[in-house]
């Protein structure tokens, strides 16, 4: 067994981190009060948010701010870098615009894809995935990502915060269950749906 040893006089925490910084981000990124969802936007803002949440970054979201996702072939990219700004070095095919709102949830609005590119058919297989997931659930609810531990530092907090935003608009399951037969995103989530 592995024992702790206490040594008096040394620094506990020598990096300086610990609960301060996770409880003021923990707080910042606390979501604004929302309105009740629909069913079609209660899915929305979960798939599309659950899509950014699965992108690869490595920077603290900012609402309101405009990051880009990128399909790369192993996988998503989230990136504060546009299309045009990376030029021939683009690290992968462009989907989407996103932005963090203040209620936790996310704005994705969807470039125009290929029906048969690679990226468009990796953003499908996201969504089929997402649905067959809802779908296996009984309540929705209580398959909130709460906590999501294999999840990197800010990508978990968001997740947190995400469920919190979206556990008081949860639909009920016959209704859920038309919007998931569908198995589609609107083209961008700017708009109620």
């Amino acid at each position: 067994m592995n024992d702790t040893v206490y040594r008096p006089g040394a620094a506990p925490n020598p990096q300086g981190k610990g609960l301060v910084p996770s409880l003021n981000d923990l707080a910042a990124f606390n979501p604004a009060r929302t309105a009740p969802r629909s069913p079609l936007a209660f899915f929305r803002d979960y798939c599309v948010s659950s899509l950014v949440l699965a992108a690869e970054f490595n920077f603290r979201p900012v609402v309101d701010k405009p990051y880009y996702l990128y399909s790369r072939e192993e996988n998503w990219m989230l990136s504060l870098i546009g299309p045009r700004e990376w030029g021939e070095r683009l690290p992968g095919a462009f989907v989407a615009e996103c932005q963090l709102r203040p209620d936790m949830t996310w704005t994705v609005a969807f470039a125009q894809l290929e029906a048969h590119s690679g990226a468009a058919q990796r953003l499908q297989a996201f969504v089929d995935g997402f649905c067959d997931t809802l779908e296996a659930q009984k309540d929705v609810a209580a398959h909130l990502p709460v906590y999501v531990a294999h999840l990197p530092y800010y990508r978990r907090v968001l997740a947190s915060a995400l469920a919190t935003s979206l556990r008081e608009s949860a639909p009920a399951r016959p209704a859920l269950d038309h919007v998931l037969r569908r198995r589609a995103l609107p083209a961008s989530t700017d708009g109620e749906g």
